[in-house]
């Protein structure tokens, strides 16, 4: 009996069921037929999140925000002017079909009232290393620094949902979806606590300049600052027109990245080249000059044509290789200049890359000027004269340089030939970047000892009644680790002359290189100097706290 009732039972239902169907597919199927066709199809895009640019030291400089989108084209216009949760500009907005920005709250709001709000991203920026990390445009694409470099691995793959909209514009149903891939995260190789002394030291000076550390035995770029700067943000932001033609005409361009894209006059920082050359050329390092404080350059017959002033009016006396780095005599490097000659600094300039890019995995990196007689006849149309020789070998008259090149002379000098090419990416996802040389010359060990000997005065030697203190003494005669240095001072024309300061630390077991150059700052020994050894302050610091705490107890990202 009880089987029975459940074969009527189910009878009964497959009656009803064909009966629905018949309703449906027969009698009602206009009606039916009527909606369907009016239900659209639409591709909806799920954007994916762009990777991070995260500092060495775990701060994040770049990242995407999520914000909440509502898409015209995904509600139906009539029923958002019921809720009465837009403005009059809003809507207008909505009406032509422009998608609006709304906070998470009104999203929450709008979205348990059946309204259609979408999620998307906007990159926000943190104000450090602008020259550095670059920015993206609206549509979030890199269009400078590791953001346009790295544009391809920071992009992620969107993805895609199929829906089923109805007349009212309303969705009915999802379809199909393809879920978004997020970008890959970008570690920079840059310690995000030196890098804000950098920038804070540079523009404490008011003028504009540059500063890069370097990991010697890596490339890795720690530090590289540029000022003035700029906030990234603006660019995605977007500027007025009125905006836009403010920064551009701005001077000094807050724009140029000045450790890479700028080149000046090296002042004496360039004697290191030159002390290089004449140790390649056989020029006996203990070989005196008597410097008086000017040097009479004289022709054929024995005639004064021309006087060349050193820095020191009174002169530096008995002066040595070793000693006219440390003090910088210019009257010695005059004399040096004229025995090497031109086609000589040239041949170890090429031999070292000096005067050429890099690699570095940044845009806009530009190479200085090697003057040579060939270069002048073609660019000036005159001919090289033996003054051109002696201006040149004090880093003035026609020769320029980057810091960048810079980096990569002292760089060879501290690691004794070997150069790693400069980074500013560590790693891209999990995947690290492996350190690769960039040049690699083989010299004299020897040349490198009295090299680095000579350059520790500049930053070490004290100075008796007899003997002149390093030009750099006063500013690193006590700091704790040992500095190998030259001071520059870049006579320009007209203002104050710019200041450089570069070198090596710790000078017997080198792992850091340093560059600091400020446009008309004046000597090389004052407050390049002073930037420079508040930079390396702080990676001592940073050093000696990371070796202070136990492995185990520190933070992990």
């Amino acid at each position: 009996m009880k089987n029975r009732l459940i074969l009527i039972l189910m009878a009964l239902s497959f009656v009803l069921i064909i009966m629905k169907a018949f309703q449906v597919q027969i009698l009602e199927h206009e009606k039916h037929k009527k909606y369907i066709d009016l239900l659209q199809t639409r591709l909806v895009k799920i954007p994916a999140p762009r990777g991070r640019i995260i500092s060495s030291d775990g701060k994040v400089l770049a990242k995407d925000e999520v914000v909440y989108v509502l898409d015209p084209w995904l509600n139906s216009i009539d029923e958002l002017k019921k809720t009465e949760l837009f403005t009059s500009e809003e809507i207008l907005s909505l009406v032509k079909g422009e998608s609006i920005v709304i906070d998470k709250a009104r999203a929450d709001v709008l979205s348990k009232a059946g309204v259609r709000v979408v999620m998307d991203y906007r990159r926000k920026y943190e104000p450090l290393a602008p020259h550095v990390v670059g920015y993206v445009n609206a549509d979030r694409t890199g269009v400078y620094g590791v953001e346009s470099v790295y544009d391809e691995l920071l992009t992620g793959t969107d993805g895609m949902k199929m829906v089923f909209v109805e007349p009212s514009g309303a969705i009915s149903s999802e379809v199909l979806r393809s879920p978004p891939k997020p970008g890959e995260d970008v570690t920079l190789t840059i310690d995000s606590r030196i890098q804000k002394v950098a920038e804070e030291s540079l523009e404490k000076t008011g003028n504009p300049g540059s500063v890069i550390l370097s990991d010697v035995r890596t490339g890795e770029i720690l530090v590289l600052a540029s000022f003035p700067g700029y906030n990234p943000q603006d660019f995605y932001e977007g500027f007025t027109k009125r905006e836009w033609e403010r920064l551009a005409r701005n001077s000094p361009s807050p724009l140029v990245n000045r450790a890479i894209s700028s080149a000046y006059s090296p002042g004496s920082s360039i004697k290191v080249l030159w002390a290089i050359a004449a140790l390649l050329n056989g020029v006996d390092p203990e070989e005196k000059i008597n410097c008086r404080g000017v040097f009479d350059y004289r022709n054929s017959k024995g005639e004064v044509v021309a006087r060349y002033k050193d820095w020191k009016e009174e002169g530096h006396g008995l002066t040595d290789l070793r000693k006219a780095i440390r003090v910088s005599c210019n009257v010695y490097f005059y004399q040096l200049g004229l025995k090497i000659g031109v086609d000589k600094m040239a041949e170890v300039a090429r031999k070292l890359g000096i005067f050429e890019k890099t690699g570095i995995d940044l845009p806009g990196e530009k190479s200085g000027t090697f003057p040579t007689p060939e270069w002048k006849m073609s660019k000036i149309g005159e001919p090289w004269y033996p003054g051109d020789t002696i201006l040149m070998s004090i880093g003035q008259g026609y020769l320029t340089v980057t810091p960048l090149e810079l980096l990569k002379l002292v760089s060879l000098v501290a690691n004794e030939g070997i150069f790693y090419r400069p980074h500013v990416v560590k790693k891209i996802g999990s995947k690290v970047m492996k350190p690769e040389i960039e040049t690699q010359v083989q010299i004299d060990e020897k040349i490198w000892t009295f090299l680095r000997n000579a350059m520790v005065d500049v930053t070490s030697f004290k100075g008796n009644e007899e003997e002149d203190p390093g030009t750099a003494y006063h500013v690193f005669g006590d700091f704790p680790y040992r500095v190998a240095g030259k001071t520059g001072t870049a006579e320009t024309g007209s203002g104050a002359p710019h200041s450089w300061f570069i070198g090596f630390a710790p000078a017997e077991n080198p792992e850091v290189a340093i560059v600091v150059m400020v446009e008309h700052g004046g000597y090389g020994s004052g407050v390049a100097s002073q930037i420079a050894r508040e930079v390396l302050e702080e990676y001592f610091k940073l050093k000696e706290s990371a070796q202070e705490t136990p492995a185990s107890s520190r933070s992990q990202d």
